[in-house]
């Protein structure tokens, strides 16, 4: 392929990280950088994203992700973002990922509203995709087309899957911009949901994009636009087919109940025209792992890529699916899928997806689990290779962005200088302290919150609840808690800082100790942000008026 037989840099030790030679550094992520390389044997190149270990420790994550790595590695779809290999060291985990260097967010922008056959394509690929993880219970929750990369021959690659179960609710909002424009209404109303239904708004706003050239739900005001997500009013181009016209109008459903789910999408007579046959034979519901079903080179490939004894394998297919065996069967279910799932892939010579496969036939079947080891000339030393699945590769496309939103032009990307900037979630204040806590307070008092009348100790704290609603809607709002604090940052520089504390129901029947503790702990990883943003930005704007008056 003409990828491989590009011109390269000349080579050195100290740009090389086992059989893969650096190239350039591609951006700068949460977690680290992400850097081109190629394969020296092969010349194919790869994307090197780079996680620093130190980060992950800050954000607690260092434990959970040894687990998800192992998992994760047995996912394969010709329409997610690869994972050939992860490289470990003391300081740095290194994932070798797939290198797929355009974004449908370019392409859309670049070529505009698109036919509807050629939308379709895209949108079969991105279904197909997210159905193979909604059957192996991962959910995206950040859909957008930026996280929608594209291969040489235009086919569509999902990565960031499932970056949200292993991320904190900042780094959420690193990953998404904080953009709620494909957001469902469910996440911005702050309430608790299960996930495909989620994903499912996500691809409608995704194919509204792709067949109108616009978003469905926009405005320069966030809460003009929660507004608009919130009642779901949009509008359709009148010379948009019935049949997509239908499929849009079922998937844009604000009630997520009533939303029409991923298997019916594909049973939609507007999806399936020129469905490809691979897509359509993955579709397949798969049987349920039986003692019929034992596989021996699946159970033994499990066994080197998730440690578990055969013993404990072939145990957890006997005795069928319990709380104790569910995460081995579901394992085993995935390596299975695999194999089948290459096999398919093969007879599509369209695709040529493991022609794409930096060692060709050794890292061409899912199920091999001979990792490639790191070259012994390199200084590196890894202390030894795992495997995930990863996040897509940051691109940066701000000229493109400002572009089409010229207001996009003050946002400055993410600096690449050594010293670390110290973000804060708040305001900046040169006046006296008391006079700024007493400008806060009346701001509260206009907006409708209550707080908690401080002690001398905590004078400069302010613990707050303020009842959320969407859409000017009292009905069944849950009350916000948020913590407001005064740092001194140097003489005569205040900050005001707010923080996310919770959420307290109104009903009285579910504020008992134990739901509250619940609701102040577990809970609060799984709300969104946008309320705590939608509230902290109404104060801003409040304190700003009163500065003014």
């Amino acid at each position: 392929m003409e990828q491989q037989h590009h011109t390269h840099p000349a080579a050195g030790a100290a740009n090389r990280i086992g059989k893969y030679q650096i190239v350039k550094t591609l951006g700068e992520g949460s977690f680290g950088k992400v850097k081109l390389a190629y394969h020296t044997g092969t010349g194919q190149r790869v994307a090197l994203k780079m996680i620093n270990r130190k980060t992950l420790s800050k954000s607690d994550m260092q434990g959970r992700i040894e687990r998800e790595i192992s998992y994760l590695r047995l996912l394969r779809h010709p329409h997610i973002i690869k994972l050939y290999d992860v490289i470990k060291s003391k300081d740095e985990i290194i994932m070798v990922i797939e290198y797929a260097g355009k974004e449908l967010f370019d392409y859309i922008i670049q070529h505009g509203r698109m036919k509807e056959d050629e939308a379709r394509r895209f949108f079969q690929q991105i279904i197909a995709a997210v159905d193979y993880c909604h059957r192996h219970k991962i959910v995206h929750r950040d859909l957008k087309p930026e996280n929608l990369l594209l291969d040489d021959q235009l086919n569509v690659k999902i990565a960031d899957f499932g970056l949200s179960n292993i991320m904190t609710d900042g780094n959420f909002l690193k990953t998404s911009c904080g953009s709620p424009n494909y957001a469902a209404p469910e996440v911005i109303s702050g309430k608790l949901y299960a996930g495909p239904e989620v994903d499912v708004w996500s691809c409608g706003v995704i194919l509204y994009v792709m067949l109108c050239g616009r978003l469905p739900f926009d405005d320069e005001l966030i809460p003009a636009l929660f507004k608009k997500i919130s009642n779901g009013v949009y509008t359709l181009p009148h010379d948009l087919s019935p049949g997509a016209k239908n499929l849009l109008t079922k998937m844009l459903v604000v009630n997520p109940l009533n939303r029409i789910t991923i298997k019916e999408i594909m049973e939609d007579e507007w999806f399936k025209v020129g469905l490809p046959e691979y897509l359509l034979n993955d579709a397949v519901a798969e049987k349920k792992v039986g003692p019929e079903d034992v596989s021996e080179d699946v159970v033994n490939a499990l066994a080197i890529a998730m440690g578990y004894s055969r013993e404990e394998i072939i145990d957890a297919i006997k005795t069928g699916r319990t709380p104790e065996t569910e995460e081995i069967l579901d394992s085993y279910q995935l390596m299975k899928s695999n194999k089948k799932l290459v096999e398919d892939i093969n007879k599509q010579h369209k695709l040529h997806t493991a022609a794409n496969d930096p060692s060709h036939a050794r890292w061409r079947t899912p199920t091999n689990i001979d990792y490639p080891k790191p070259d012994n000339a390199t200084n590196y030393n890894p202390s030894s290779t795992i495997a995930i699945l990863p996040s897509s590769l940051p691109q940066i496309h701000r000229a493109s962005m400002v572009q089409l939103r010229p207001e996009l032009a003050s946002i400055q990307p993410i600096s690449t200088k050594k010293s670390r900037t110290r973000w804060h979630f708040g305001i900046r204040s040169r006046s006296y302290p008391l006079d700024v806590m007493g400008e806060i307070y009346r701001a509260l008092k206009n907006l409708g919150a209550e707080w908690v009348r401080p002690s001398e100790e905590e004078l400069w704290t302010i613990k707050v609840r303020w009842r959320y609603t969407v859409a000017d809607s009292e009905q069944d709002a849950d009350l916000m808690k948020m913590q407001i604090q005064l740092f001194q940052l140097e003489p005569n520089n205040y900050l005001v800082d707010f923080k996310f504390d919770g959420w307290e129901s109104k009903s009285p029947e579910k504020s008992g100790p134990a739901e509250q503790e619940l609701q102040d702990s577990d809970e609060i990883s799984s709300f969104s942000a946008y309320p705590f943003l939608h509230l902290a930005t109404r104060l801003i704007m409040e304190l700003a008026v009163n500065s003014q008056g």
